[in-house]
């Protein structure tokens, strides 16, 4: 086990080793600060990865279990979800092992629970949208098996389950009998619904060895001669199918617990849905059907106002981009916290990054500002200093700029900055005058020059902007209600105004005209959000198919993005993991709900640039993919990175 000795030196079995702040971990994770774990096994480090120049998470394991949980870490790394913590490396170094795993986002269930319990319908969100997760791990073979509330996080407006794969690994459990392990990581999920609205703990217990006993350990659940109390008991009002689905799980675990050693002759149908009447939902899947539909998360909406966090100030408060989740939750980061910095390369390829023009917004694609308001008085008006990643963003466009003082560099006026002071009195002397006269007499002939001929250079200024009037129909791009403009020539000599700064997305969607049944969710909707999360390192991708043209199953496939205001849209890039294939763009409409003519079409390639003809004002677009392209895989389908819209 690791731990510290008096000197603040690593020891591992009485020997001091050379880990602590500073060590670089196989040449390239460089260790910052100690985190805290819950595991008694597992010494945790925030970390700094120095090949891909990024944050990292840092497990160093001990004990007994080291080997299950360095190959259950590897499983577990096959598994892709936005509500997963994935795995990124495992291995050992010097004999130490280690698990590198994103960083921990948000705040653990007991946080959120110490703050007020949670209402029934957050309740559902939360757990559903951790079944969902857990069921897409089940079915590449990877179960949690230690699922508590300090492994369940609460990220503004999306969940987030860590430890897969590691916490199971290093506890030792037996991964080996799907059935059995699906169960476990039913009756948890079910436990945790019930902790969320009781604030007890009504799962497994968690007084185990490898569970440090510094850690939170939530209260346990109530009992009476049948069982764990009813929900309904504990939260008057708590909906039905609630109350009956923790009964009947809670009450099958019992019932195994009480004939452990028997055979079980049950049998697990993935594809067959939960039926309230019947048993028990047996798996992640099953939970899923038997608490959805659910709605959108917002944990911090569901407890009681005196717990609310206060709301920050205006010039920090910032609106972000409603995204949406494979169940049509929307997700998005907490109220409150600044856009990420832009992106300046992707890890995948190396290739650049695209950066607003030179007078545009940095701030990424897609978010939302509050209307413009000006603050009290000028020097209120705050602005982040360039490369800040937590500095304060402004409310309101600056008042125009003083020529003696640099614009936006810090929240107020420096104090010792003197104040300019008014002259009062007459002059005391008459040289003064006498020298006041004659440089008088000499600046107004020159003053008088520069009037003359600035009068003449704007007359002549005026006149010649009629010249570069462009008539309508002749393809020019809209003003459009967002996003700087620069003139551009065009064939017939005229200055047509062009969007420079990205509009703000507001969401993303998935439209399938051709499919007609309402049960289908259409292309991988839980990578919906991929596509316009500024992180060309992510993206949206529909399924495979054995041919471009969908594998004879329809004729095309579309990805939906609403605009945060209506605006005339120019000019739409895509950044893309595809070759071949084709898109075409069409505005989306009351009128034509799947699509009006289309405004722009092109082959897919990694940057792919879609000239509106003609520039199109509305607010939310469809891109149609007609034709799949290949990945670098050579598999037909679809790898949308980013949507950058002009």
């Amino acid at each position: 086990m690791w731990g510290e000795d008096v000197s603040g030196k690593e020891v591992r079995g009485g020997q001091v080793t050379a880990a602590g702040p500073g060590t670089t971990l196989v040449g390239r994770y460089l260790l910052a600060e100690r985190l805290a774990s819950d595991l008694v096994d597992v010494t945790a480090w925030s970390a700094h990865d120095s090949v891909l120049n990024r944050p990292v998470r840092v497990s160093l394991l001990a004990g007994e279990h080291v080997a299950e949980a360095i190959d259950s870490a590897r499983r577990a790394a096959l598994v892709t979800d936005p509500r997963l913590t994935r795995v990124l490396d495992v291995g050992t170094d010097d004999g130490v092992a280690y698990v590198i795993t994103e960083p921990f986002a948000g705040i653990t269930l007991s946080e959120v629970v110490a703050g007020g319990i949670v209402d029934a319908q957050q309740a559902r969100a939360i757990v559903g949208e951790a079944a969902a997760a857990l069921e897409v791990a089940r079915r590449r073979g990877v179960h949690h098996l230690a699922l508590r509330p300090e492994a369940l996080r609460v990220d503004g407006d999306r969940v987030v389950v860590t430890g897969l794969g590691l916490d199971a690994g290093i506890s030792g459990q037996d991964q080996h009998d799907a059935d059995e392990t699906s169960r476990t990581d039913t009756l948890g999920l079910v436990a945790l619904l019930y902790y969320a609205m009781t604030a007890r703990w009504a799962g497994t217990s968690l007084d185990v060895p490898w569970i440090s006993p510094d850690s939170v350990h939530p209260l346990p659940a109530q009992r009476d001669a049948t069982g764990v109390l009813p929900l309904s008991t504990l939260v008057p009002g708590a909906p039905s199918d609630l109350s009956e689905l923790c009964a009947k799980v809670f009450a099958d675990a019992e019932s195994a617990r009480a004939r452990a050693g028997a055979d079980r002759a049950t049998t697990n149908d993935d594809t067959q849905e939960f039926d309230s009447l019947s048993a028990p939902p047996s798996s992640p899947a099953d939970l899923v059907s038997a608490l959805e539909p659910w709605g959108s998360l917002s944990v911090v909406a569901a407890l009681p106002t005196f717990v609310q966090p206060a709301a920050p100030p205006a010039a920090t408060r910032v609106s972000r981009q409603s995204i949406r989740s494979a169940f049509d939750v929307p997700l998005s980061t907490p109220p409150g916290t600044p856009p990420p910095a832009v992106p300046f390369h992707r890890p995948a390829t190396g290739r650049i990054h695209r950066v607003p023009l030179t007078g545009s917004s940095s701030l990424p694609d897609g978010a939302s500002y509050p209307a413009p308001t000006y603050a009290d008085t000028p020097a209120a008006y705050q602005a982040a200093p360039a490369g800040s990643a937590t500095g304060s963003y402004p409310t309101a466009p600056p008042p125009p700029p003083v020529p003696s003082a640099p614009v936006g560099l810090a929240e107020h006026a420096p104090a010792d900055v003197p104040a300019p002071q008014a002259q009062t009195g007459p002059f005391t002397t008459t040289s003064a005058k006498k020298t006041s006269v004659k440089t008088t007499w000499i600046i107004m002939p020159i003053v008088l020059l520069l009037v003359v001929v600035a009068v003449i250079w704007g007359v002549k200024s005026g006149l010649g902007q009629f010249g570069a009037v462009v008539t309508p129909g002749a393809g020019q791009g809209g003003s459009g209600t967002n996003g700087a403009q620069t003139p551009s020539e065009t064939p017939g000599g005229g200055e047509v105004p062009v969007n420079t700064e990205p509009l703000p997305i507001a969401a993303g969607g998935l439209l399938d005209p051709d499919v007609a049944d309402p049960n289908d969710v259409g292309e991988k909707p839980e990578a919906v959000p991929l596509a316009i999360d500024d992180d060309p390192s992510t993206f949206w991708y529909t399924y495979s198919y054995n041919s471009a043209a969908f594998g004879g199953n329809k004729s095309r496939t579309g990805y939906t993005f609403t605009l945060d205001d209506e605006a005339t849209v120019q000019r739409i890039v895509l950044d893309t993991n595809n070759t071949g294939g084709r898109v075409e763009v069409r505005a989306i409409t009351d009128a034509e709900p799947t699509g009006g003519d289309v405004l722009a079409s092109a082959a897919f390639s990694e940057d792919v640039e879609l000239e509106l003809d003609p520039a199109t004002e509305g607010t939310t677009f469809v891109l149609f993919i007609t034709e799949l392209p290949t990945n670098p895989e050579g598999k037909f389908r679809v790898e949308l990175n980013e949507i950058t819209v002009y």
